[in-house]
């Protein structure tokens, strides 16, 4: 039977003064807990601790609600600050990842500031970032940049977009059919198209999607 690892479980952890938790192939370990561990600066660590033979594993039965309490909250941030990591962690918080200013009602951002984050495509294996800098609260079209690294996966468009391929090359199948963009080609996805992206190589676009109206 596997052992669930929750947030209350990290609170204890703290309490008793560790700042490491082990875990095996038999351990799951909720999404509550691993945000607790990121948020004390918890280490996890796959496998058995090196024990005395005076020594024996402490950490308690599970009783896992999912949430997390305050106490760990106040637990973890008096940690961070005494280890004089809290101001960083309160501006990565507010990092939105590139430097924009507002210009007549509308918006710039610096292109040597953005920061790519590191995109989910459903696939083993294929790996992928994006940064969105033009969003929702900005108006009705979204745009931002999305880079393929040697990766082949797929990807439901529930809107129209428009790609900028800026560097590099990529097979773009779109419904079925396929065609090689290069370096400064410009293509159009269609909402609801079904789309393989196939990058040989490091691939680099621009994209502005424009979402669907309701009613």
């Amino acid at each position: 039977m596997k052992k669930v690892v929750c947030a209350k479980d990290v609170e204890t952890l703290i309490k008793q003064g560790k700042s490491t938790l082990y875990v095996d192939a038999n351990t799951i370990l909720t999404p509550s807990a691993k945000d607790a561990a990121k948020l004390a600066d918890v280490e996890i660590v796959v496998g058995a601790p090196q024990q005395r033979a005076c020594e024996h594993d402490s950490t308690p039965a599970s009783s896992c609600d999912g949430a997390i309490s305050s106490d760990l909250i106040y637990s973890a941030l008096k940690a961070m600050y005494e280890r004089g990591m809290l101001d960083a962690f309160l501006k990565d918080l507010t990092r939105k990842g590139f430097t924009s200013e507002a210009v007549g009602g509308g918006k710039i951002v610096r292109g040597n500031s953005i920061e790519m984050e590191p995109f989910e495509t459903g696939t083993a294996g294929a790996k992928a970032c994006s940064q969105e800098v033009i969003g929702k609260g900005d108006g009705r079209i979204q745009s931002g940049f999305f880079e393929i690294d040697h990766s082949r996966f797929e990807q439901d468009f529930a809107c129209e977009a428009n790609c900028h391929l800026l560097e590099g090359t990529v097979n773009i199948t779109i419904n079925g059919q396929t065609v090689k963009a290069e370096t400064g080609d410009v293509f159009y996805i269609p909402a609801g198209a079904k789309v393989v992206w196939d990058a040989a190589g490091k691939a680099r676009l621009f994209y502005s999607r424009f979402p669907q109206s309701k009613g």
